[in-house]
C-alpha cells in the first residue's frame, strides 16, 4: 500500500488526467494520449498494489474509446468517474492528517 508522498503523487496524476481529459474531449489525437496515460496510470497503480481505484481506473478505459471524426460521447460519464477516483484519493490521503 502506497505511503503518504506516493499517495500525493497519484493525486497529482489523477489531477493531471481530469485536466487532460476535459482539454481532448474534441481532438482525437489528444483523446488516444489521453486514454494511453490513463492504462500507464492503471499499471502504476496495480504496481502500487492499489486494486480498488486501479479496478475504478480499469472501468473508465471500458468506456473511454476514442473515435476519428468525432467528439467523445462519455465524455461526462469519464468526467464523473475520474473526479470520483480523484476524491476517493484526497479522501485516503485526509487519513494520514
Amino acid at each position: 500500500m502506497p505511503d503518504r508522498e506516493q499517495w500525493d503523487e497519484i493525486l497529482k496524476e489523477i489531477t493531471e488526467l481530469c485536466k487532460s481529459h476535459g482539454d481532448s474531449i474534441a481532438d482525437f489525437k489528444r483523446c488516444r494520449e489521453f486514454s494511453r496515460r490513463l492504462s500507464v496510470f492503471l499499471m502504476r497503480l496495480e504496481d502500487m498494489e492499489c486494486y480498488q481505484l486501479a479496478d475504478r481506473v480499469m472501468d473508465v478505459l471500458g468506456i473511454c474509446s476514442p473515435k476519428e471524426g468525432s467528439r467523445c460521447e462519455n465524455a461526462l460519464l469519464v468526467e464523473g468517474k475520474l473526479e470520483r477516483i480523484r476524491d476517493k484519493v484526497r479522501k485516503q490521503i485526509d487519513g494520514y492528517g
